[in-house]
């Protein structure tokens, strides 16, 4: 055997060297990875879950009440700026000016979330036979042309979260439609007095003329009202004994027949269901389907003596903002 200096020192060498393991997957390090990850997701997706079915729709509703609330507004602002137009016209001598009404026709949405909520405006000008329509007649003075007016301005907002609403400005008045009934939150222009020997009645019809038109969509629209004419004649019944009947054919008989009872038989009228005036159940006339659908309400005022009847015709357009 070789002893020599060298042989020993390639021995050391040998011997100093270490061996370098291959490197290979900690099993313990992969699961915990992989299962972090994967309950990260399902937290998340626990999350979205939640957001998209319970604060969502919250969220969208509050956007459409706040919608309607705000389009209610604007269409009790147009009636207000038009009642106030034909009071002004009578005895002036001023041109008329007209007034410009913004509508909005849209809910705001949620980014990425859910879209707004778009809405439909409608314009529906007075026809001399057709409907919306609302006639008046008292003794043989009032002729049938003088006594009728028409035409109804209808947002119709499907809402998809908050309850499906239209609102209606129509004959003077403005309506609430929605799934569970209607009613009409600020009347026609309407005052009745019964004094002891005599009732005196004033009533304020307005026509809507203009172009037949339909706009949706999202944002807002611009409603122009031009007052072209108002007149009051006043009636009076050589024997205190003629009726006021009041023929109204439309959408919304429930709502008109409710109005005008409540209206009639209101405290400082003084007047008695049945007695002095009468307001029957509307009659519904029915189509195939509904959109045709309509009512007729009858209102008759008993021996009125006095009838001031003051008729507006009011030009209106339904269009875009700007020039």
């Amino acid at each position: 055997m070789d002893f020599s200096p060298l042989h020993s020192a390639h021995c050391e060498d040998y011997t100093s060297m270490t061996i370098k393991k291959s490197p290979r997957w900690d099993n313990e390090d992969g699961v915990a990875s992989t299962v972090g990850t994967i309950m990260t997701i399902l937290v998340f997706l626990t999350f979205m879950g939640v957001f998209t079915s319970q604060i969502v729709p919250a969220w969208m509703s509050d956007n459409e009440s706040v919608h309607m609330t705000e389009a209610i507004q604007q269409m009790v602002s147009l009636k207000s700026d038009i009642d106030g137009l034909i009071a002004d016209f009578a005895n002036s001598l001023v041109a008329t000016t007209p007034i410009v009404v913004p509508v909005t026709l849209s809910a705001p949405g949620i980014p990425v979330f859910a879209g707004p909520t778009s809405g439909i405006l409608s314009f529906t000008p007075e026809t001399i036979s057709g409907r919306p329509s609302f006639n008046t007649s008292y003794t043989n003075d009032l002729e049938d042309d003088d006594g009728h007016t028409g035409g109804e301005l209808r947002l119709y907002c499907p809402n998809r979260y908050y309850v499906e609403q239209s609102v209606i400005y129509e004959a003077g008045a403005v309506i609430i439609n929605q799934s569970d009934g209607e009613f009409i939150i600020s009347g026609i222009g309407l005052s009745v007095s019964n004094f002891t020997d005599s009732i005196v009645v004033q009533m304020t019809q307005v026509s809507l003329v203009g172009l037949n038109k339909t706009v949706g969509g999202t944002g807002a629209k611009m409603v122009n009202a031009n007052l072209l004419y108002a007149s009051t004649m006043q009636y009076e019944s050589a024997t205190g004994t003629d009726d006021i009947t009041i023929t109204i054919a439309t959408k919304h008989g429930n709502a008109w027949t409710s109005y005008f009872r409540k209206a009639l038989n209101a405290t400082g009228t003084g007047l008695v269901y049945g007695t002095d005036f009468d307001v029957p159940n509307p009659t519904k006339y029915d189509f195939p389907g509904t959109i045709n659908d309509y009512y007729i309400v009858t209102v008759t005022i008993y021996n009125v003596s006095v009838f001031d009847h003051t008729r507006a015709s009011v030009q209106l357009t339904v269009g875009e903002f700007g020039p």
